[in-house]
């Protein structure tokens, strides 16, 4: 039974990669967004639109994204991750994953009332992330490859 759960850690913890790089994306897409609008304001001599109306919807899938579902999968991985007995060690990796995430919606705050020194660690906080997801994806691959020898051992009731 663990060995199935490893499984399904490998699959949501691929699933979260995936999830971290739509985060990328859309926030990539909206600054990009942004900026040509700006632009096009400026060389037309149009007003500035309001912070409201220039939400894009990039920046929205962004913060859904951020929000909502990367928080439910990294909880979902922790859950995971003891039902499939899997050391120690990944077991605490995984649950920082959660605090990196508590950190990366604090900072996101910190940027949104405008103290852009520190809201810029937001994104160095999203490569931690991203770094440590994919050490744990990788180190507890559970079909077959690197990870396979961790779930022979599971698998034996070491």
């Amino acid at each position: 039974m663990t060995a199935r759960f490893a499984k399904i850690y490998s699959v949501v913890g691929a699933l979260m990669l995936l999830e971290f790089l739509a985060q990328f994306y859309t926030i990539a897409s909206s600054g990009f967004t942004t900026v040509a609008g700006q632009i096009a304001n400026s060389a037309n001599g149009s007003e500035t639109r309001s912070a409201v109306q220039e939400v894009d919807l990039f920046a929205a899938a962004h913060a859904v994204i951020g929000v909502f579902i990367v928080p439910l999968t990294i909880l979902a991985l922790i859950a995971l991750s003891w039902l499939a007995r899997l050391p120690r060690r990944t077991r605490v990796l995984t649950s920082l994953l959660f605090l990196l995430w508590l950190f990366q919606f604090g900072l996101a705050f910190i940027g949104f009332a405008g103290i852009a020194p520190i809201a810029g660690l937001h994104g160095l906080n999203a490569l931690a992330l991203v770094g440590l997801g994919i050490y744990l994806v990788r180190r507890n691959w559970a079909f077959g490859g690197r990870g396979s020898a961790s779930t022979a051992t599971l698998t034996a009731g070491h």
